[in-house]
C-alpha cells in the first residue's frame, strides 16, 4: 500500500516526512473549506433528513474514486472480510456521529464568533488526542509551535469578526447573551471527535490504503444513516422539485471534495507525519479564510454567501498564512541539510534525523 508521493515508502517505514505532511495538511484545509460554501444553498433549501441522505449518497458515490489506487480495492475487501475490524468501524461511526450531534446541540444556537473560537481550538485538542492515544508529543521547538498557533488562531478570529455585520455595541450584547444562554460550553471538546477519528484510523488501519479505510467508514455510515433517514422521513417530507437540483448538485460536489477527498488527504498527512495530529490540524486554521475566498465568486449566484473583503479581513488572512508557512518551513528544516541558516538555527542544536523523529520534527 502506498501514499501519493515520492517519499511514501520512507514514511511507511516509520520516517516522518513533515514537508510532505504539510502539503497534505494544507490540501486537506483547502478541500474542507469547500464544504460550507457548497452546502450553504442546500442547508437553506433542503430539510435536515434530505440533507443527511444526499450527503451519505455523495459519500457512497466517492467510493470508486477512493479505491482507484493500486491495491486499494484489495485492502477494502480485506478490512471488511476481517471480523476483528468490524467493532473498530462501528466505533469510528459512533465517534463521528457524536461529534455531529454535539455540534448540532451545542453550537446551533451559539453566536458565530463563539462557534469559530470553539472550532479553531482544534489543533490544541488534536495534539492532546495524539499525545494520549499515540504518545505523540508536541513538535519542538515548542515555542515555535505554540507561537504559530496563537498567531494563526488570532488571524482566524479576525477573519470571523470581519464577516459580522453589526456595530460593536450590538456585537458585545449578542456575545454576552450567547455566552450566558447557549450551550456553547458543551462544544468545547467537540473537535476532539474529528481528531480522534483520524488518529484511530491511523492506529487501527495504518497497514491499509487510506482510501480503502475511509471507504469502509463511508459504507458503514451509509448503511446506518440512509435507512434511518428514510424511516424518519416516511410520509412527512415534501417532495423535491427541479428548483432544488442546483442545491443538491452543489451539496454533492462539496461533500465529495470535503468529506471524501479531504478526509483521505487528512489521513495521508497523519501517515506522512507519523500521526502528528497537532501539526496537521494547525493548517485547518486556514479553512475560514479559504472558505471566504471560495465564497467570493459563488456569491454572485448565492446571495447568502456575501463576503466582506475589508482591510480587517485581509489582515486576518495574513496572520493565518504567515505562521503556517513558517511552521511548515521550520518542520522541513528539521529534516533538510540545505535549509536556510535562520531556519536551521531555529531547530538546532537538538535537530535529528527524520527516521528517529517520531515524537515531533525535533527532540
Amino acid at each position: 500500500m502506498t501514499l501519493i508521493g515520492a517519499d511514501d515508502a520512507g514514511t511507511r517505514r516509520g520516517a516522518p516526512n513533515y514537508r510532505l505532511g504539510a502539503s497534505y495538511a494544507f490540501a486537506t484545509a483547502a478541500l474542507l473549506a469547500l464544504q460550507e460554501p457548497f452546502s450553504a444553498l442546500a442547508a437553506r433549501r433542503l430539510n435536515a433528513l434530505d440533507f443527511l441522505a444526499f450527503t451519505q449518497v455523495s459519500l457512497l458515490l466517492s467510493i470508486p474514486i477512493l479505491l482507484v489506487r493500486p491495491g486499494a480495492g484489495r485492502d477494502f475487501a480485506a478490512i471488511f472480510s476481517t471480523p476483528a475490524h468490524w467493532p473498530k468501524l462501528i466505533a469510528l461511526f459512533v465517534v463521528g456521529a457524536a461529534g455531529l450531534i454535539l455540534y448540532d446541540v451545542a453550537l446551533s444556537s451559539a453566536h458565530p464568533i463563539i462557534s469559530a473560537a470553539v472550532l479553531n481550538l482544534s489543533p490544541f485538542w488534536a495534539a492532546l488526542v495524539a499525545r494520549i492515544v499515540s504518545g505523540k508529543r508536541l513538535p519542538r521547538p515548542r515555542s515555535v509551535f505554540v507561537g504559530c498557533f496563537l498567531i494563526a488562531f488570532a488571524g482566524a478570529m479576525i477573519v470571523a469578526l470581519s464577516q459580522i455585520e453589526t456595530d460593536a455595541g450590538t456585537l458585545k450584547r449578542d456575545l454576552l447573551y450567547s455566552l450566558l444562554h447557549s450551550r456553547w460550553a458543551w462544544a468545547l471538546p467537540m473537535p476532539v471527535f474529528f481528531a480522534l477519528s483520524g488518529t484511530l484510523v491511523y492506529e487501527w488501519f495504518h497497514a491499509y490504503d487510506e482510501g480503502a479505510a475511509i471507504a469502509c467508514n463511508f459504507v458503514v455510515s451509509a448503511v446506518i444513516l440512509i435507512p434511518a433517514a428514510a424511516f424518519l422521513a416516511h410520509g412527512s417530507i415534501a417532495p423535491l422539485d427541479s428548483a432544488d437540483a442546483p442545491a443538491i448538485l452543489m451539496l454533492l460536489i462539496g461533500t465529495l471534495a470535503a468529506s471524501a477527498a479531504g478526509r483521505v488527504c487528512y489521513q495521508a498527512a497523519l501517515t506522512a507525519t507519523g500521526n502528528d495530529n497537532g501539526f496537521v490540524t494547525m493548517f485547518f486554521l486556514a479553512i475560514p479564510a479559504i472558505s471566504a475566498g471560495v465564497s467570493l465568486p459563488l456569491a454572485r449566484w448565492i446571495r447568502e454567501l456575501h463576503v466582506h473583503t475589508s482591510a480587517f479581513f485581509f489582515a486576518g488572512f495574513a496572520l493565518i498564512m504567515a505562521p503556517l508557512a513558517f511552521l511548515a518551513l521550520v518542520a522541513a528544516a528539521a529534516q533538510a541539510d540545505n535549509a536556510p541558516s535562520f531556519l536551521r538555527s531555529a531547530v538546532a542544536p537538538s535537530r535529528r534525523s527524520g527516521a528517529a523523529a517520531d515524537a515531533g520534527f525535533v527532540e
